[in-house]
């Protein structure tokens, strides 16, 4: 019997393999580098559309809304401008004009200012008349500019959103039904929230979420994962980082993001917003040993065992479990 279990137990201990361990099957997602979704934000006639068949470069117009009306709507503005920059120079002008008579007035004799017939006994030049003019002309000049800096503020506020713009290099797709001809202008009667989504395609990711606490605290880098797409090709994706994301149900969950090479961009751009599963698998550098379940699974401790740990203690003492993969379990020495 004692050889038996012997037997056993050298063979459930195999040396590790050039090959990662398999820790499971999880649900994933193929993500890129970034997304964004372009929103319309009110209705009326649209134009300019993209041709949305290609890369877009960062800044290029994706669509403009009421074009035509934000061009009547800049020349009003700019014909306001005009008028209050005219009367601001009037005013102006008419102070410079009393400027130059209450110079001379200063410059006069007090014999000669009794023939002079600019001012009378009201309003005759202080020692502070010239300082006021200057005053009031800095004044104006100030207001003149505040005003056109505000209006055109205030112009770019309401009408540049109307005006969308790809946010960075990348895909484009419209998430309406265009008209056939895009280069002709289309009225839109509904408030649009999804108009269009951008997408940075320089990466893409298979992402998945483990809530696994032994998972999360093993060495990130050593993970990996691979999604099967028919034909028989499969995406692998290495590590690259991880965070946390609030899920639809408010609470939290640790996110893996595992970059694909640039060669299966394309595929994993066709697969976005579809669900899919993938296989996170582990390889580890320490030294471990690694231990088949079913085989396991025959030691006569297991019937007694209700844990892995349990006959683990039984089978390999000194182990300790540090990763229940699918099919085996990866073992280290317990530290002394």
């Amino acid at each position: 019997m004692y050889c038996r279990v012997a037997t056993i137990a050298a063979l459930l201990a195999l040396p590790l393999a050039a090959e990662p361990v398999e820790v499971g099957k999880f649900s994933a997602k193929i993500v890129p580098e970034r997304i964004t979704v372009l929103t319309l934000p009110e209705r009326g006639t649209v134009t300019d559309l993209v041709d949305a068949s290609g890369r877009i470069e960062a800044g290029t117009i994706v669509a403009i809304l009421n074009k035509q009306r934000t061009a009547e709507e800049r020349e009003d503005m700019e014909l306001q401008i005009a008028r209050e920059r005219i009367n601001k120079r009037d005013e102006v002008q008419k102070l410079r004009t009393q400027r130059r008579k209450v110079k001379f007035y200063n410059s006069l004799t007090e014999d000669e200012r009794r023939f002079n017939t600019d001012f009378t006994a009201d309003d005759t030049p202080t020692s502070t008349s010239l300082q006021d003019i200057d005053e009031r002309i800095h004044l104006l000049e100030r207001e003149l500019q505040t005003m056109e800096r505000r209006k055109r503020n205030e112009f770019d506020q309401k009408h540049d959103p109307l005006t969308l713009r790809m946010p960075f290099t990348g895909r484009l797709q419209y998430n309406i039904t265009l008209p056939e001809d895009i280069t002709k202008p289309f009225e839109h009667s509904e408030n649009i929230r999804s108009f269009a989504t951008a997408c940075d395609d320089s990466a893409f990711y298979i992402t998945i979420s483990i809530s696994d606490s032994n998972l999360s605290l093993l060495k990130e880098s050593n993970f990996s994962t691979t999604v099967s797409i028919p034909g028989g090709h499969k995406l692998r994706g290495t590590y690259s980082h991880r965070r946390v994301e609030r899920a639809n149900n408010g609470s939290d969950m640790l996110v893996y993001f595992f970059r694909l090479p640039a060669e299966d961009h394309e595929t994993a751009y066709n697969m976005l917003g579809s669900n899919t599963t993938a296989i996170l698998s582990y390889d580890s550098d320490a030294a471990v040993l690694r231990v088949r379940k079913m085989e396991l699974l025959t030691h006569p401790g297991a019937a007694d065992s209700e844990s892995w740990e349990e006959l683990i203690a039984i089978t390999h003492p000194g182990y300790s479990i540090m990763l229940i993969g699918q099919r085996e379990l990866i073992l280290t020495k317990t530290a002394q």
